[in-house]
């Protein structure tokens, strides 16, 4: 869920980061290209006055008879006429405009040996020298953009010193001749400090986007997680066998809501289908366990009435076949009560050492008598919750599944360790031919013998029952390989036990189990 709430914080971020950059670019960059824009045109405007003004001197000229009529354009008493009186008209424009501040002006020009100069930004100092520009700018071909620092003489306020401002410069012209260098500018002062605070505000803006984006994502996250945390344990539960359990609603009709909704009719449905089973199923345990069982007594009642006779020990075989399909009938009906989680609630805080004690001595005289070396390591202070009865006949069936497959002169081992994460570990270890490890899944599902198996007595449901213990106490159940000193793979099968939370005991657990979610 922090992966979540760091999204939504980021995304907060960038959204703030999108608008403040939006404000700033219809506030300032696009009032800074008017700016600019004014520039240019207040510079074409001044071209056209210089020429203009310069083309009227000339006219006056040849009208008052000063030059003769057929004065050529390219000859210099025509460009001095001319620059004379565009340098005249456009220095009147900018003697005009200049005087309200609006705008910004300087102008650079010579008058036969004299230098013209003008504007209202002249010999302050605090502009880019004017000596500077006419070095570095007025040579240029074109028209240059340029900012510099101005300040107004006029006024006292410190407010208007180092006042920022963006300029065109660059040079009128007569032709190909560069006869005179001007700067135009306006001053953007007030834009660019709107543009300082925008600035100056985006990293707080972002850091509170952030903090507050972080805190209602976590908030939003926790109501999500805790409502993904009821689904969580009522699919644990469910899975234990309490199919009681719904999901719990809020009815706002939301998509959460909505899945709650199909999750309990799924339930329900699923509910009225175990019950249809458990029904069917005692049905048949009632219906023909009784039948088997009366066969197998009339059958070994006749073999007793016939005597030691060839008929008799037909009669024995088939009441021992007759025992062998109650026994199986008996373990799938465990094994579907096991998968359906109706013993847990038997479930107590428990020590295996005792158990597996007795065990071990149960089968150590087993052992040898088949001509096999057993030993044991069962550690002490150990504890976990299990059903005494289910747990030792599930280690039962390895020790005798151990027993069965392992050749004479090979050895069992059963151990029992804590591990270093609390989880506790049952474990029986054979130098046996072992199970190949493709099929070690398989051998766990009901009726599953392997083909070197079948010449010898079983119906293949020790390994479920063992896997449907397993289950029901949550543990996991292991088929890896054991001892190989005989060159066999060798088996070692493990019950790894979950630990067990402190305090928690069957009537806790139960009545945890059966809580509302």
């Amino acid at each position: 869920m922090f992966r979540l709430s760091l999204l939504g914080a980021t995304l907060t971020m960038v959204s703030v980061a999108a608008a403040l950059g939006l404000v700033y670019y219809s506030m300032i960059e696009s009032e800074l290209r008017r700016v600019e824009q004014s520039n240019i045109d207040e510079i074409a405007e001044l071209q056209n006055l210089y020429d203009e003004g310069g083309l009227a001197r000339v006219r006056a000229a040849k009208a008052a008879g000063i030059v003769p009529q057929g004065l050529s354009p390219e000859s210099d008493e025509f460009k001095q006429l001319y620059d004379r009186g565009g340098i005249t008209a456009v220095e009147r424009a900018v003697t005009v405009r200049g005087a309200s501040y609006e705008a910004l002006y300087f102008l650079q020009a010579r008058r036969q040996s004299q230098v013209l100069i003008r504007g209202n930004i002249l010999g302050q100092g605090d502009l880019l020298a004017s000596e500077a520009i006419a070095q570095d700018e007025i040579n240029s071909r074109g028209f240059s953009k340029i900012q510099f620092l101005y300040s107004d003489p006029n006024s006292d306020s410190e407010d208007f010193i180092d006042r920022r401002a963006r300029g065109i410069v660059g040079n009128l012209k007569l032709g190909e001749d560069n006869v005179a260098a001007i700067i135009v500018g306006r001053d953007v002062e007030a834009i660019s400090r709107t543009g300082d605070r925008i600035r100056s505000t985006l990293v707080p803006a972002l850091l509170l986007a952030a903090i507050l984006g972080l805190i209602s994502s976590w908030f939003v996250s926790r109501s999500f997680a805790a409502r993904v945390e009821a689904f969580n344990r009522l699919a644990t539960d469910v899975r234990a066998g309490n199919l009681d359990r719904r999901a719990p609603r809020n009815y706002s009709e939301d998509e959460m809501d909505l899945l709650a909704e199909h999750l309990n009719s799924m339930l329900d449905h699923i509910d009225r289908l175990m019950q249809a089973m458990r029904y069917a199923g005692d049905s048949i345990a009632h219906d023909l366990r009784s039948p088997l069982t009366r066969l197998r007594t009339r059958l070994e009642s006749a073999a007793v009435e016939l005597g030691d006779t060839p008929e008799a020990d037909i009669l024995f075989s088939a009441a021992e076949d007759a025992s062998e399909l109650l026994t199986t009938f008996d373990g799938v009906l465990r094994i579907a009560r096991l998968e359906a989680g109706e013993r847990r609630e038997l479930l107590q805080p428990t020590d295996p050492k005792p158990l597996l004690d007795d065990l071990a001595e149960l089968y150590e005289p087993a052992c040898e008598d088949a001509g096999l070396q057993f030993s044991a390591d069962i550690a002490k202070g150990t504890d976990i919750l299990a059903d005494r009865g289910l747990l030792s006949q599930a280690v039962s069936n390895l020790v005798e599944n151990a027993i069965k497959y392992t050749p004479k002169g090979g050895r069992i081992h059963l151990e029992l360790r804590k591990t270093r994460n609390g989880r506790v570990t049952i474990s029986v270890t054979d130098d046996g031919p072992g199970i190949p490890s493709i099929d070690r899944e398989r051998v766990k599902e009901r009726f599953v013998r392997l083909d070197k198996s079948r010449t010898l007595p079983g119906s293949g449901l020790g390994m479920a029952l063992v896997d449907a213990v397993a289950d029901l106490h949550r543990a996991e159940f292991t088929l890896e390989d054991g001892f190989d000193d005989r060159g066999t793979l060798g088996l070692k099968a493990s019950l790894v036990l979950p630990r067990r939370r402190p305090g928690l005991g069957a009537d806790e657990g139960k009545a945890k189990s059966s809580g509302k979610v």
